[in-house]
């Protein structure tokens, strides 16, 4: 782990993300699905948090490793494109996503991507392939890719009494697919400040890295092509292990008006996180050892953007939908009031309704006000006239 991008200070957390990401889970082939092994991170940070020249390591150090920016990359350009020959006829060729196939590519400023473009890498982040029907050409290519991607929160610094979802300009369709997403926060502190510039102010006077690298970059590459050829399989511990945390996980839900902390799609990031790192130790067998790693950098990853910042619960919602369970109640509470409203008098005036709300459902007013903006954008409610709402 020390010897991935030594250059760069702290992030020890990252930096095993990036291990397991280069490793891989194994794929698993059945009759009827596919299930991926590679495995997708996010990384959200503040500018100047190192988050390009991580991405550049990456795809320098994997064995098929591609960089790409979100601000020139096009649906295109990532997926396939469809040519027209001299003579007349169409042909394929293939873009960063199937070229970086059975490798690493690496997506910076993803938010800075226009959305018609960012649909293209839906498909191939969950079933890993690229479909294609243009000009005559209708064909699958695959795309069996880790994507490590970046990206800038929407206000400029990332907010942390806002919710993943309102930080950052990405549909959760996409976010939804990441199997760890990290938030990298440039937060003054003296001492850490102090090791972080004695570190950049070292690399500039030597001219080479402080830190003694371990394994050598080519070292690194062959590695992990060795350590591919390998496919660990989960031992009964491990398979306890990763079983107990999900049902506790899952138990703790139960209750009556309990967010969801963890659905079947981070089980499945769990596995891949712990056969990434039997791999990394060439073992053939997933020990309790690996399932208690990848444990606890998915509790890091939840703790940083899976946490409904008005209950301070785990809600996966945050990820799987945007929306935590706490505002969802309001937003019902709001539509039921507005309904109940509409049928005495047919037209709801917004003061009457924000006073209502305030009064017998203790619904602060500036957060409901908020909440019917949102209503209004989503197209649930509608204003027929200035200062009047109605039910769609």
């Amino acid at each position: 782990m020390n010897s991935i991008a030594p250059s760069i200070y702290g992030y020890e957390h990252i930096k095993e993300c990036i291990m397991y990401l280069l490793f891989g889970g194994v794929s698993k082939n059945l009759p009827d699905i596919t299930i991926r092994g590679e495995m997708n991170a996010l990384l959200i940070g503040d500018p100047g948090t190192a988050k390009s020249q991580l991405l550049q390591y990456v795809a320098k150090i994997a064995p098929r490793g591609l960089y790409t920016s979100g601000r020139g990359t096009t649906a295109a350009g990532l997926t396939a494109a469809v040519i027209r020959e001299k003579g007349g006829s169409m042909s394929l060729e293939a873009g960063a996503l199937v070229l970086a196939d059975k490798g690493i590519a690496c997506i910076d400023e993803m938010d800075k991507m226009r959305p018609e473009d960012r649909v293209a890498i839906h498909e191939a982040m969950e079933q890993h392939t690229v479909s294609v029907a243009k000009g005559g050409i209708v064909a699958t290519l695959n795309a069996r890719t880790a994507i490590l991607a970046a990206a800038n929160p929407a206000l400029g610094r990332y907010e942390p009494h806002r919710t993943v979802a309102e930080n950052i300009s990405l549909p959760v369709t996409i976010l939804s697919r990441f199997d760890l997403i990290f938030v990298l926060r440039d937060v003054p502190n003296r001492e850490a400040d102090a090791k972080m510039s004695e570190h950049i102010l070292e690399i500039h006077r030597r001219g080479s890295n402080p830190v003694e690298v371990q394994i050598e970059a080519d070292l690194m590459r062959k590695y992990v092509s060795y350590a591919k050829a390998i496919k660990p399989i989960l031992s009964n511990d491990a398979l306890k292990r990763l079983n107990e945390f999900y049902l506790a996980m899952r138990s703790a839900s139960e209750a009556e008006g309990s967010p969801v902390a963890i659905t079947a799609r981070q089980l499945e990031s769990l596995v891949r996180i712990a056969e990434a790192r039997a791999r990394v130790a060439l073992r053939k067998e997933v020990l309790a050892e690996d399932a208690e790693a990848a444990i606890a950098i998915m509790n890091r990853s939840l703790q940083e953007v899976g946490i409904d910042v008005s209950s301070y619960k785990m809600d996966i919602d945050l990820i799987m939908t945007g929306k935590p369970k706490s505002v969802r109640d309001k937003l019902q509470v709001i539509l039921s009031v507005l309904i109940a409203m509409e049928k005495e008098t047919g037209i709801v005036e917004k003061a009457a309704l924000v006073s209502e709300l305030e009064s017998k459902h203790e619904i602060p007013r500036t957060e409901t006000e908020r909440m019917i903006g949102q209503l209004l954008r989503e197209g649930t409610i509608y204003e027929p006239r200035a200062g009047y709402l109605k039910k769609t």
